[in-house]
């Protein structure tokens, strides 16, 4: 390396353009014959916060320009597939790949050649350093050739490294996908590029020409490599930031003339609120999203429907559906028919719901475009309708409960339960499957996550709910990004129900005898003691806010209204399945209800528990023993040794039209003639076994002779 390229590459501090994008990007601007958007200058008047004027290049262009002055090796990762600015004056596109960023950054410095290789193309050699090409092959470099082991590639680096005529520099893409015959050969080559660098005449030495490696990520290359290297330096590309994306957003308009007749302020304003909702995309997705446009005929007052389609894949957008706005408006009697008892959790609930429908969810903090359409806190005593209520808003907004997600969060109580919403990392099982979270958001964007109670899971679980609520968007391990700006989130908890003494009250926190506000009072302390203190993450309770939708215990009335619905489907289902009326008297009825209804502490799930223990239980084995008549009338419910038996009316007329289970009648018929036929011994002090079994038309049933006792098993 000679005294020149020192000076060479020290001459980019001092030569490195400044890049003005009104200027250069609007060359080569093509509008069609379309009246073109008038130019900031100056003295216009643009909004307050609109991105000053000239625009600065990207971090990692200054963090490359002073790594050249030391480092022999440069590791490249992040966002490095994307548009970056350009840099010359004379430079015709306003943005380009990373290659052409490089070459001008090196050119600045006095670089006459920049060579690529990967490994499908081999070294190829710049587009703009042709003039170089003789001098290069003159000294070995294989340009235009593809070498075919790892060993030649590294001679090739070698004499890239060392070759001292003019500053030179080589690019290494996809790095990460370098492979040899076997690992010991891919160790030996990076042996060789490191004993290479290492190879200096003294301490004072200047680098050699750079090897720039482009990796997915640093840990793809050998950690003996990279950490600890003082001649190498790791160079992390950042996704573009909002001042980035606001001049890639000019660009963009001026190329297309998209929005001739808007003025100045108006489209400058929207450009702004297109750089906002492309928040976490690289440039070359905001071009994506343009492009798109273009296909649909969108004008830019509608680029958000644009990022939308970009981001779910679907042009239907089920939030604006006429469909829904008719539904929402009967939303109140929808939810009643499926949630008794709760007027007051309807209430709020239905509130979140019209401002999510109407994309008014974070208006107020002016990020309503990336956080999820609205996030529920449901809260509340055991089976009283939480999950229940999350599955009618599914259905209400969508028409499908199975666009419910529901995760149930025990089942995370264990810190590396996270690999299961995320992805496991790399090099562990499952990785290639990524995260059921992501990748449930990806499938179905459209939808419903519910997380059932949420105390459970682990905390470190619920940081990703930070990103999820604040950002509307979560990555998995892979890589993949899932957006949440189209999803309702509803969480369930039983959080300040219960309080650790039971000294008083069986250990409740609340009680049913408790009114509605001194309820919401004593779970709203409890949550936000749970956040702020057992937890000490109140981030996560402000990305929730004013969600929190309380629960009441069930009222005698809601009580009533539960028993009543889930012994109409039971009666329903009796009725359906197997062809049978049953009918209670109200004595029954009555005696049921008292049966189901005696505990407010176990809500609606303990109603449901208790008819299939003194309802369900007893009339099935009831059709099993004896068949299933058309009509079945039960007088009462009768508690004996701790078993429900129901008492039957008119059991003798209705024995007339029962059917034998199908089961029984076959073995009865094959039966009845041995039996006619042989003598039974009497036993003593009894009277014939086969006159108990059998009379003269055949057995004898309890119907027929109710002044006999059942008959004994044969």
């Amino acid at each position: 390396m000679t005294q020149a390229t020192m000076l060479a590459r020290g001459a980019i501090a001092t030569n490195f353009p400044q890049f003005c994008p009104t200027r250069d990007m609007a060359k080569g601007s093509n509008y069609g014959g379309r009246k073109r958007p008038r130019r900031m200058d100056k003295t216009a008047s643009i909004p307050e916060d609109a991105p000053g004027l000239p625009h600065d290049p990207p971090a990692w262009i200054e963090e490359i320009r002073s790594a050249l002055l030391y480092c022999d090796h440069l590791v490249l990762s992040g966002n490095t597939r994307d548009l970056y600015p350009a840099m010359e004056n004379g430079g015709g596109a306003g943005f380009q790949g990373l290659e052409d960023s490089l070459w001008e950054l090196l050119k600045a410095g006095g670089t006459k050649a920049l060579i690529r290789y990967d490994p499908v193309d081999g070294f190829q050699l710049h587009k703009r350093c042709a003039r170089s090409k003789r001098a290069l092959v003159g000294a070995g470099i294989p340009i235009g050739e593809a070498p075919d082991s790892l060993g030649r590639i590294a001679e090739v680096q070698h004499a890239i490294a060392n070759f001292s005529k003019f500053p030179v520099a080589l690019l290494i893409d996809y790095a990460s996908h370098l492979h040899g015959a076997s690992e010991a050969d891919l160790e030996d080559f990076f042996v060789s590029v490191d004993s290479n660098s290492r190879d200096r005449s003294g301490p004072d030495a200047p680098p050699k020409n750079p090897t720039f490696w482009v990796a997915d990520h640093p840990a793809d290359l050998p950690d003996w490599f990279v950490v600890n290297n003082n001649r190498l330096r790791e160079v992390f590309l950042e996704l573009p930031n909002l001042e980035d994306r606001f001049f890639f957003a000019r660009h963009l308009g001026e190329s297309t003339g998209c929005a001739p007749d808007l003025d100045l302020l108006a489209h400058e304003r929207l450009l702004q609120q297109f750089a906002l909702e492309c928040d976490g995309e690289p440039l070359l997705g905001m071009q994506c999203i343009v492009q798109l446009a273009g296909g649909e005929t969108l004008e830019l007052n509608r680029l958000t429907d644009a990022v939308r389609t970009y981001r779910t894949g679907s042009r239907r957008n089920p939030w604006s559906s006429p469909v829904l706005q008719t539904r929402i408006r009967r939303a109140k009697e929808t939810l009643e028919d499926r949630i008794k008892g709760q007027p007051r959790a309807l209430e709020k609930t239905l509130d979140i719901l019209a401002r999510s429908i109407l994309g008014l969810s974070g208006a107020q903090s002016g990020t309503g475009h990336a956080r999820p359409r609205g996030a529920l806190f449901f809260v509340g005593p055991t089976g009283v309708g939480k999950t229940e209520l999350a599955k009618a808003v599914t259905e209400l907004l969508f028409g499908d409960e199975n666009a419910c997600h529901r995760f149930d969060m025990s089942e995370f109580m264990d810190e590396s339960s996270i690999n299961r919403l995320i992805g496991a990392p790399p090099g562990h099982p499952g990785h290639e499957r990524g995260g059921h979270l992501v990748n449930a958001a990806r499938r179905r964007p459209f939808s419903v996550f519910l997380f059932d109670e949420i105390e459970k899971a682990h905390p470190r679980i619920l940081d990703l709910f930070l990103q999820i609520l604040d950002e509307g968007r979560l990555t998995d391990a892979r890589g993949a990004t899932a957006y949440f700006s189209e999803a309702l989130i509803i969480f369930t908890s039983n959080i300040g129900i219960a309080k650790g003494s039971r000294v008083s009250n069986r250990g409740m926190n609340v009680l049913p005898s408790d009114t509605y506000s001194e309820l919401a009072s004593k779970i709203g302390h409890a949550v936000e003691e749970h956040f702020r203190i057992d937890l000490k993450r109140p981030e996560l309770l402000n990305r929730i806010g004013q969600n929190i939708v309380v629960f009441d215990f069930l009222k005698p009335d809601g009580i009533a209204q539960i028993f009543e619905s889930i012994l109409g489907r039971v009666l329903t289902t009796v009725r359906i399945e197997h062809g049978s009326e049953v009918v209670l008297s109200q004595a029954a009825h009555d005696s049921l209800r008292m049966l189901c209804t005696q505990d407010y502490f176990e809500g609606g799930r303990g109603i449901a528990n208790r008819i299939e223990a003194h309802f369900i239980n007893p009339l099935a084995r009831e059709m099993f023993d004896n068949g299933v008549p058309s009509r079945l009338e039960v007088a009462g419910i009768a508690e004996e040794r701790g078993k429900t038996k129901l008492v039957l009316e008119g059991a003798a007329q209705a024995g007339s039209d029962r059917q034998e289970p199908h089961f029984v009648r076959p073995h009865r018929v094959l039966a009845e003639p041995l039996l006619r036929k042989k003598t039974w011994p009497d036993a003593p002090g009894s009277t014939s076994r086969r006159r108990r079994f059998l009379s003269e038309e055949g057995p004898i049933g309890r119907g027929d002779r109710p002044d006999r006792k059942p008959p004994l098993p044969v």
